[in-house]
């Protein structure tokens, strides 16, 4: 004979359980007595799965992606010019300025010491993005024109080589020897980027802590000064927070230079062309800011692959 527990187990349990649907407005009753024919009410389910929810798969467009990063990797270290390097390291050497980059980062400064002067220049490579690239296209391609235009007009050159015992011709350069040409022209094979504004903070420290803050663009292989700012408190500079901080980048910073006196700008000039800040700085910058941008962007996409794949 079954036992009662077995028979309970037996029964459907659909008889014992009860609608899951309820009226807002009242408890309804089921009557003692309910007809034969009457059928059983139907059950509803809750519409949402109480199962543990699995990891989704890689996206389709993963390995797309990756690839494409790889090919683009590939093709800017392939097109690395290691040339422009070298030129910027002898400018460097010569100029007694030394490079502050940190990896990872947009913002670079240039440092030297002037008799009993620091001085500090701050840039960022974001600038590179002030060049529209209709201008940028453009002086490519003049670029290309001229650099064709020097071949064909000097095939016959002094200092091209030529036909033994055959007619000479001179360029206009060659007839400048080298001790008569302006101190700050750089070489033909020195070209810079074509010219974008970058932003410069240029801060000049002398002893007892004061300083000249000045705010200059360098653009077209010249540097200009916009304001000139006295601070009575360098260190004051460096503050991020705090009333310190707040009084130093509240400070008056004088007129707008190109409102000065044209003496008064002329001597302004000379003076931050006697400490390095010249045109020869005006066309390094460019150059290094592509350099500086290039290099952060191949590790970029170094950063961005290695995120894809994981």
């Amino acid at each position: 004979m079954l036992s009662l527990r077995a028979l309970t187990r037996a029964v459907p349990r659909t008889l014992f359980q009860r609608s899951t649907v309820r009226c807002l407005s009242s408890v309804s009753r089921t009557p003692l007595y309910r007809p034969v024919w009457q059928p059983a009410t139907r059950i509803s389910y809750p519409a949402f799965s109480t199962s543990c929810s699995r990891r989704e798969p890689a996206g389709e467009s993963d390995q797309e992606l990756s690839a494409k990063i790889d090919q683009e990797y590939t093709l800017e270290v392939e097109n690395n010019d290691n040339s422009k390097l070298e030129q910027l390291n002898q400018y460097l050497r010569e100029s007694s300025f030394e490079v502050t980059d940190k990896p990872g980062t947009h913002e670079v400064a240039l440092t030297r010491e002037f008799g009993n002067e620091q001085i500090k220049i701050e840039f960022s490579i974001s600038d590179i993005n002030n060049l529209d690239a209709e201008e940028y296209d453009q002086a490519e391609e003049d670029s290309a024109f001229d650099d064709e235009a020097e071949y064909d007009d000097g095939k016959n050159a002094i200092n091209q080589s030529g036909v033994r015992g055959g007619k000479v011709d001179v360029l206009p350069e060659d007839s400048i020897a080298p001790a008569d040409r302006d101190a700050g022209e750089l070489p033909e094979d020195y070209r810079s980027t074509p010219g974008f504004p970058i932003s410069l903070v240029i801060t000049i420290t002398k002893p007892g802590d004061q300083a000249l803050r000045i705010s200059a663009v360098a653009a077209d292989g010249a540097i200009e000064i916009e304001t000139v700012n006295y601070v009575p408190k360098a260190s004051a500079l460096q503050a991020e927070t705090g009333k310190e901080a707040q009084e130093a980048h509240a400070r008056y910073e004088g007129p707008p230079v190109g409102n000065l006196d044209a003496e008064l700008q002329l001597l302004l000039e000379r003076y931050l062309e006697e400490r390095g800040i010249n045109a020869e700085l005006a066309n390094f910058l460019p150059d290094y800011v592509e350099y500086k941008e290039q290099k952060e962007y191949v590790s970029w996409l170094q950063n961005l692959k290695k995120f894809v794949d994981i």
